[in-house]
């Protein structure tokens, strides 16, 4: 199989019972071969049904194993039933469907033309011209109509801003300076990519590296501070909240290092979110971070040159989808701190109400 991964471990069997002779296999297998001529789509009824078939199963397996397996057991097989439902086609055959009553006019003058054709009646010859003629300024105007749709809805998720962006994004052309190679001091270019991103990689590892503290600190060995608060406890994440944050999120779909996006997320069940609470509330009390939770996409950008050094590039972390929920949950506890320590104060003027940045917040975030 030319061009196929075979190597590829990230498989799933059902273990269970099962009426066949064999256990039913889930599996992808990974092309490095991409074609640019082909695109694919993604049948979400499948998707959300399937996991609604399934939801008791996952919801005995967050309550037997531990949240690390079970989380990684669950996004594996998020992103392996996205592959399974997807379809494969070319797109030079994507094209909106056209509606029924114009197949049906198209057809009906095909076969009048066949039919004056074999008879040389002229009359018939006629008919089949006005129909043949009728049609094509029905399917002229369809197609105007069509394109009006698509420009106007070409930034809202669906089939017509895919077919939209298929057929225009072919014409663009870039202008922004990509990441080509690095130019290190006192060598010559550096052009693999694999180098490069050892070299990345270094250079944000010693920049985010714990500083070293002078002794005596103000804050480390300042004496400890007495919160009011102290023995109040975290507020408890609840369903609707969740589903409200999920509501109020763009449904964007770039995708995280497990292949996830918030497109995605949109898709699961509701009802799924049910298991997730548990997760979070777990989070907030224990303090835990999820080992998954730690692998974070980064995409890096040069900032002028498209040759330059690793410091002279500007990073974007894509954080796991699941995350960034979590991490809007501890947003919200932080303004209410916030809020109840009069720290943020309700207006000033040039700012938002309710945004104003103030070292106060600094410090207790350095405190944190």
């Amino acid at each position: 199989m030319d061009g196929f991964m075979l190597p590829w471990t990230t498989i799933q069997a059902y273990e269970c019972d099962t009426t066949s002779d064999h256990n039913p296999l889930l599996g992808v297998l990974v092309s490095d071969k991409t074609s640019a001529d082909e695109g694919s789509r993604t049948i979400w009824p499948v998707f959300t049904l399937i996991l609604s078939y399934i939801f008791d199963y996952w919801g005995k397996e967050w309550n037997t194993e531990s949240y690390d397996i079970t989380y990684e057991r669950f996004i594996s097989f998020l992103t392996l039933l996205k592959t399974r439902c997807q379809q494969h086609f070319k797109l030079n055959h994507a094209r909106p469907s056209i509606p029924q009553n114009h197949v049906k006019l198209l057809a009906q003058s095909r076969s009048l033309a066949f039919k004056a054709k074999r008879k040389g009646d002229i009359e018939l010859r006629k008919e089949a011209r006005r129909l043949r003629n009728l049609a094509r300024f029905e399917l002229k105007k369809f197609q105007k109509e069509q394109l009006a749709k698509q420009l106007k809805e070409r930034h809202l998720s669906g089939e017509t801003s895919r077919l939209f962006w298929g057929k225009t994004k072919r014409h663009f052309h870039l202008v922004s300076s990509s990441l080509r190679r690095f130019l290190p001091p006192c060598e010559e270019i550096i052009k693999d990519s694999q180098i490069m991103t050892n070299m990345t990689a270094d250079h944000y590892e010693r920049l985010f590296e714990a500083p070293v503290v002078i002794r005596p600190h103000p804050y480390v060995d300042g004496p400890p501070v007495q919160w009011k608060n102290a023995a109040e406890p975290i507020p408890t994440v609840t369903y609707p909240e969740i589903v409200n944050i999920l509501r109020s999120r763009k449904k964007e779909k770039c995708l995280d290092i497990h292949g996830l996006s918030p497109f995605i997320l949109d898709k699961i069940p509701q009802n799924y979110w049910h298991l997730l609470v548990q997760l979070h509330n777990y989070s907030f009390t224990e303090g835990y971070i999820l080992k998954k939770f730690k692998e974070v996409r980064m995409i890096f950008l040069a900032k002028k040159n498209a040759v330059c050094l690793p410091d002279q590039t500007r990073s974007i972390s894509l954080l796991d989808s699941f995350l960034k929920v979590q991490e809007k949950l501890f947003h919200n506890r932080f303004l209410k701190i916030l809020n109840d320590h009069g720290i943020l104060p309700d207006n000033q003027s040039g700012f938002r109400a309710g945004f104003r940045l103030q070292t106060r917040v600094l410090l207790l975030i350095e405190q944190l």
